[in-house]
């Protein structure tokens, strides 16, 4: 017999606005969470947390394109990252690991990437979660990607 298993996000990670390129947050869950992204799989808009845009590297008030940014993961990520996207999508499902990516200053950063998907009528609506800088981690070999 096999078992499946659901992850349920807690409700404060819920897709809500977190904030567009140029905008502020408001104060509120976001500001515990500046880790915080989502995804409207409708058009693939990104909204980020503070925390995401400077792990990036990318100014806050530059235009998130989904394709600009998915070209800063190194190939081996990006290619895990389109496996895991695809598949949580597909089964409304979620999905964790550990990405390398390449900032546009040329830094080298790790991160762990959490994913959850909304869903209305059994189809994915959004993906949410959150981005968090992990390089130190990996640099001192307390978690080995």
């Amino acid at each position: 017999m096999t078992q499946r298993l659901t992850f349920t996000a807690p409700a404060i990670l819920a897709p809500q606005p977190v904030a567009r390129a140029g905008e502020t947050i408001d104060a509120g869950p976001l500001e515990s969470l500046p880790a915080a992204w989502q995804c409207d799989l409708a058009d693939d808009s990104l909204t980020w947390a503070p925390g995401v845009f400077a792990l990036f590297g990318v100014p806050r008030e530059h235009r998130l394109d989904r394709r600009e940014i998915v070209a800063m993961y190194a190939p081996e990520s990006r290619t895990m990252l389109d496996y895991l996207r695809s598949h949580a999508i597909a089964t409304c499902g979620s999905f964790t690991f550990e990405a390398r990516i390449v900032r546009a200053d040329g830094a080298e950063r790790w991160m762990r990437l959490t994913a959850d998907t909304a869903h209305a009528g059994g189809r994915a609506t959004h993906l949410y979660g959150l981005k968090q800088d992990i390089t130190a981690d990996v640099a001192a070999g307390v978690i080995r990607p």
